[in-house]
Order: C-alpha cells, then sequence, then structure tokens
C-alpha cells in the first residue's frame, strides 16, 4: 500500500477524430479520469490554454470531482489536440506542436503538489518532447523523491530512442507494449517467450520494481522480482477502437498499487478494463458503472 495521493504529470488534449467526435484525451488525463473514477483521487499537474478548450478542460474535470489546482493557465499557447485517424480499431495520431502543454511551470506544479501528501508520480514520453516540461518534471523527480510509474507510451516524431533506458532506470515501475519492448531492447521479440525473456532482462537492467508489457489481444504479463505473472486475455466484443485501452491498463496498476492489491489481482483487473474501453469511443467514459466492480476492494 502507498500512502498519499498519485501525481499525474503530462498533457491534457483533444482526441479529434475523423468521424468528427471529440474527446477529452491525453495519457495523464485519462490515467487521471480512471483513478477518479476507481475512488483513488490524483492530482493532474497540467497546462491548457486561455481558450474555449481550455475552459471545457476545467469544467469537465470539476464534474468529474477531479482537483483542477494543478491545472496551469497558458496566456499564449493553446490546448493540445491530437488528430486520430482509426483503421481496423488501431489508432494512427497527429500531434500537435508547441501546445500548451509543453510550457508547464516547475515553481507552480511544485506548489500545488505541496498543497497534499503524495505518493507516487505518473509520466509518460510524449510530455519530454519540449525543454520546458521536460524541466518541470525533473525538477518535481529531483526535489519530491517520489517513486515514477513510466508508461513509455511512445508518439513518433516526438521520441527519441536514446531517452528509454534512462528513463526506464529512473523509474520503479513501468508499463509498455510489445512494440515498445522492442525498442527499449533494440530487437525483435516474436512470441510470449521471447518476449518474456527480454522483459525480464530489461526489468533486472533497470532495477525495476514491477514491469508489465501488454501484448494487444493476447492480454499481458507481469514481471516481478520473484518471477513472471501472465494475465488471462478478456475478448473484445464489440471493437470500437484501442484508444487510451493502455493509459486503463496504467490507471488499474496504479490504483491496485495504493491499496495495495495483489499482483495478480491487479493484472487481471487491469486486462478487463481495458478490454471493456475498447468497446467504446476514446479514453475516457462517465459511465459510473464501469468503475464499480472494480472500486474498491
Amino acid at each position: 500500500m502507498i500512502e498519499g495521493q498519485p501525481i499525474l504529470f503530462g498533457e491534457v488534449l483533444f482526441d479529434c477524430f475523423a468521424d468528427g467526435n471529440i474527446v477529452l484525451g491525453g495519457a495523464p488525463f485519462n490515467v487521471a479520469w480512471h483513478l477518479q473514477g476507481l475512488g483513488v483521487t490524483p492530482l493532474l499537474v497540467s497546462r491548457v490554454g486561455n481558450d474555449e478548450r481550455g475552459k471545457v478542460v476545467l469544467r469537465v474535470m470539476q464534474e468529474w470531482g477531479l482537483p483542477v489546482d494543478a491545472v496551469q493557465r497558458d496566456p499564449e499557447k493553446p490546448t493540445g489536440v491530437v488528430a486520430i485517424q482509426v483503421k481496423e480499431g488501431e489508432p494512427s495520431y497527429h500531434i500537435l506542436p508547441d501546445q500548451a502543454y509543453d510550457a508547464i511551470d516547475a515553481g507552480a506544479a511544485l506548489s500545488a503538489m505541496q498543497q497534499a501528501p503524495a505518493g507516487l508520480i505518473y509520466h509518460g514520453s510524449l510530455i519530454l518532447r519540449n525543454a520546458t516540461s521536460r524541466a518541470a518534471l525533473l525538477r518535481l523527480q529531483a526535489e519530491s523523491g517520489l517513486p515514477i510509474f513510466l508508461d513509455l507510451n511512445i508518439r513518433d516524431p516526438w521520441w527519441n530512442p536514446a531517452h528509454t533506458v534512462p528513463l526506464l532506470r529512473g523509474a520503479t515501475w513501468v508499463k509498455l507494449n510489445s512494440d515498445e519492448l522492442n525498442s527499449a531492447m533494440r530487437g525483435q521479440f516474436d512470441g510470449l517467450e521471447a518476449q518474456q525473456q527480454a522483459a525480464r532482462e530489461l526489468f533486472v537492467q533497470c532495477e525495476l520494481q514491477m514491469l508489465v508489457v501488454t501484448c494487444g489481444a493476447q492480454g499481458a504479463f507481469m514481471v516481478l522480482p520473484e518471477g513472471i505473472l501472465n494475465g488471462v486475455p478478456v475478448p473484445v466484443l464489440n471493437l470500437v477502437d484501442t484508444v487510451g485501452a493502455g493509459d486503463g491498463i496504467s490507471a488499474v496498476l496504479i490504483a491496485g498499487l495504493m491499496r495495495g492489491h495483489p499482483p495478480q489481482q491487479m493484472l487481471d483487473q487491469a486486462i478487463a478494463f481495458a478490454s471493456a474501453l475498447c468497446e467504446r469511443r476514446g479514453a475516457t467514459a462517465q459511465d459510473e458503472t464501469l468503475y464499480a466492480r472494480l472500486s474498491p476492494a
């Protein structure tokens, strides 16, 4: 069990789909949203523009019960936007540059964090693309000394492969997918046995406490000091899209860490939750029944 509040650092943005649907998103926002639904209130450290979309972000967060104290307002840069194309359920992303979340202020973030005890910091890789937000994250990590939950969440072209291992070495818990495992280990690992061997090597190399590798429809597995756990795949009955499924997994894992749940329970519940998300448009939902069976135990 981890005392304190999970801190989610990074982007909040609007996912704009080709069919005209617009859904609030961004991996840290998605994870924060799901944690709130699961009964674990987080603190989202982000930045929005002084525009209508920024106002919508704040309003929707407040309606869901999420604190907005650490969401900064930028007087010049716009609230983040991503154009998403979905083909056969799989998304591709066009992430616009120079958005408000690229300019998170470290001083304001630290001030907001000091209002309540914190237990861990979650972040991904997209927030590292700009020097301002990258420096803010590094300062938060250094001054808080909190353990890190890293969801690698690679988004081309906003990614430098040279950052992979240093990022992983700084983390306590890591979630990545099978493609990101290939990137981190600079190889191509086909089949469960090869993937698990590579993941075990990465786990030891980076001195992690937990590494979760997601494998799409094949489920996921978890590497721990005592061995490897396999998660049971849950079929998606009516696939809409997979946007944010990985964020759902991260949220359930973080909730499990905060509550001290057994690792196998965390893994199986995370897979089941992600499967349910794939039957909905976008990465978030206001359907409280989606969270009820996982909250709390």
